[in-house]
């Protein structure tokens, strides 16, 4: 979606909401509302931008890197915005992701 839309957005989550988060390490349906039961409104860039998030940016895209069957992107900010204050839930603290360290004390 990103590679054909040009744009992408980035929901920052509290953390308290490991849940929410939980929600989007899982398959995803390849129809319908990926986003399923997540309130979420669209940013100025056509972006979904999830609703009860402590704020988000939105991009456009100004380059890619492709490796194997992952892609990165980079991109220019377009838009953002803060719906409330609090701690970010941060990737190493949520139950899908593993943490890898490469430097040894």
């Amino acid at each position: 979606m990103i590679k054909s839309s040009q744009v992408f957005a980035i929901s920052f989550l509290e953390a308290e909401q490991k849940d929410l988060a939980e929600k989007f390490f899982q398959p995803q349906r390849r129809t319908g509302n990926k986003f399923g039961d997540v309130e979420f409104y669209l940013g100025e860039t056509g972006c979904p931008i999830i609703s009860s998030s402590l704020g988000y940016v939105e991009c456009e895209v100004t380059g890619s890197l492709e490796q194997g069957d992952h892609s990165v992107f980079m991109g220019k900010v377009v838009a953002s915005g803060i719906h409330r204050d609090g701690e970010p839930l941060l990737l190493k603290d949520t139950p899908g992701s593993m943490v890898v360290n490469s430097f040894e004390s």
